[in-house]
């Protein structure tokens, strides 16, 4: 009797054993979950950081803007211009590249009317995937408009 008593020891010891086992498996793979998740959203960020540098880097350029193509594009360098279409190539770093080490593209497309300069604004990622999209736009003041409301002013202040 004494060795099946033994037996039951070595069985209880390996039961716990694989229980233990179990668990610690469970939890690597929560924790292993849980860092892919973060490391994910450290991504997102990162990319959402440098959307909202260069959108605020976009808008001003928009704000100071005269309406022509080509002082839009001597404001804001290095695009690849279509007709109406200026595209600004990054590489995975978020650093201006060559069409061919494209990894984020930013699509600037503006326009003008008489009362307002836009511009539609998309950045995609290499996958064509859309990151973030958005419309900015300013009231427009011509020279001609300036001027005379300076004239204006100095009227109305003698």
């Amino acid at each position: 009797m004494r060795k099946l008593y033994n037996h039951s020891k070595s069985t209880l010891f390996l039961m716990e054993m694989i229980l233990s086992i179990l668990i610690l498996s469970l939890t690597c793979t929560a924790c292993v979950q849980i860092f892919a998740a973060a490391r994910n959203n450290r991504e997102k960020a990162r990319q959402y950081n440098h959307i909202q540098e260069l959108t605020v880097c976009a808008k001003e350029v928009l704000e100071g803007w005269d309406g022509r193509n080509e002082t839009f594009t001597d404001l804001l360098p290095c695009s690849t211009q279509t007709e109406d279409t200026l595209q600004y190539f990054y590489d995975r770093n978020w650093e201006l590249c060559e069409k061919a080490d494209v990894c984020y593209t930013m699509t600037i497309r503006p326009k003008t009317s008489n009362l307002e300069k836009s511009a539609d604004l998309a950045f995609t990622d290499q996958k064509g995937n859309s990151l973030y999209q958005t419309s900015i736009a300013f009231p427009f003041q011509s020279e001609n408009m300036s001027s005379s409301n300076s004239v204006s002013e100095r009227n109305t202040s003698e």
